[in-house]
């Protein structure tokens, strides 16, 4: 993989900021593996154990000097398009491209495998602290399956318009965005879901579909809209603020302990190559701070390190840290698009998906996730989506 030369050179090889460290499966030239484009989050279990979605295959794996190391797969029938979470009771849940929701064990042990019917691709399960899984339907709507793998309701919530984000369980409430430019708050207690928003009050109203995924922070839901607004609602559905930017936000906000939201912009210009942004949104003013130019388009959404950096993606390779005050500090070619949310690993490591199918992870200053806010895809590293986990 290509260096790029604005790479921190300051320290030993092995722990120079920016360093490629591993990169999973390790592919050599004309291996294939039927791999697909990585867009998931890769999330951390409670034994520190990675676990990535890579083709048709949940895999755990364990950093081991400078590679992981696989401890166990788990096959499904299909690609799997989301994310895999992980459940207050510790087992793991994903979805595969063929409508099963499978649910397994931290050693990789089935527990069940539900039919669902059709799930939407880029919408993640989501795990509540009853252990019942929330899935967004293909048809519309909103499925539930309880911690046997039985389904709750026929559906749990009926609707026309599909609830194409990954949302967020806030107070036994889940919130997620449709296509119909609204944010859902669907109370989750009983075997039928409701929404408590009211659109005829245009409560949770944007004005385009929202695609990204919803982050969480104060009791404030912040919402990337396809309307070129980025959204704040208050538990009652009304909008407390909303600042445009410039372009289409094709990641999601992540939030600092601060409140300030980090957020990629892309912007295509006809007869031109696009172009990409990170912005800041400051967390009093709820004015943009300050935007740093990537100089290509960002579909990647940020991670947040317990040192303030940010790390993110683009389109062309790229991957880069930039600090709280918007100044980059490294930035290195991996040589594939990287389109995908990121981690920080327990070792202080950034792992990030690239289109070629494989997992890469760089040598950071970090230590660990930042504390406090929404600092990563689902909020926390076993990406249950509910708040107040691990």
């Amino acid at each position: 993989m290509a260096k790029d030369s604005s790479a921190s050179s300051g320290g030993p090889a092995s722990s120079a900021p920016g360093r490629v460290v591993w990169t999973y499966p390790n592919l050599v030239p004309g291996q294939d593996l039927d791999l697909q484009a990585q867009r998931g989050c890769v999330a951390i279990d409670p034994n520190r154990q990675l676990l990535a979605c890579v083709g048709k295959r949940l895999v755990a794996l364990t950093e081991h000097e400078e590679s992981p190391r696989e401890l166990w797969d788990y096959p499904a029938r299909g690609h799997i398009p989301g994310s895999p979470v992980v459940g207050r009771d510790d087992k793991i849940r994903i979805h595969s491209g063929e409508g099963m929701l499978h649910c397994v064990d931290l050693d990789g042990e089935q527990m069940f495998a539900a039919k669902v019917g059709e799930p939407l691709g880029w919408a993640s399960p989501l795990v509540d602290n009853d252990q019942h899984t929330l899935i967004s339907a293909y048809t519309g709507g909103l499925l539930k399956i309880d911690a046997n793998g039985t389904r709750v309701g026929q559906p749990f919530f009926r609707s026309r318009q599909k609830l194409d984000s990954t949302g967020v369980i806030h107070h036994g409430v889940l919130y997620v965005g449709g296509e119909d430019a609204f944010v859902y708050a669907l109370r989750l207690a009983g075997s039928r879901g409701r929404n408590e928003w009211k659109q005829e009050k245009d409560e949770g109203k944007t004005e385009w579909f929202i695609n990204s995924a919803v982050a969480c922070h104060n009791d404030l839901l912040v919402v990337a809209g396809r309307d070129e607004y980025l959204y704040a609602f208050d538990e009652k559905g009304q909008r407390i603020w909303r600042v445009h930017l410039r372009g289409q936000m094709l990641g999601s906000p992540v939030i600092d302990g601060n409140g300030n939201v980090y957020v990629g912009v892309s912007l295509e210009k006809r007869g031109e190559e696009s172009s990409g942004t990170l912005v800041c949104v400051k967390g009093t003013s709820h004015a943009v701070s300050w935007e740093y130019d990537a100089g290509a388009a960002i579909e990647s959404t940020p991670v947040i390190g317990d040192d303030g950096m940010i790390y993110f993606g683009d389109n062309e390779g790229v991957v880069h840290a930039v600090d709280s005050s918007g100044k980059v500090r490294w930035k290195q070619n991996v040589g594939s698009p990287v389109r995908s949310a990121g981690t920080i690993t327990p070792s202080g490591r950034v792992v990030f998906g690239t289109d070629r199918g494989t997992l890469v992870a760089l040598a950071t200053t970090s230590g660990g996730l930042a504390k406090g806010g929404w600092p990563k895809f689902l909020g926390t590293l076993g990406q249950s989506g509910t708040t107040g986990r691990r």
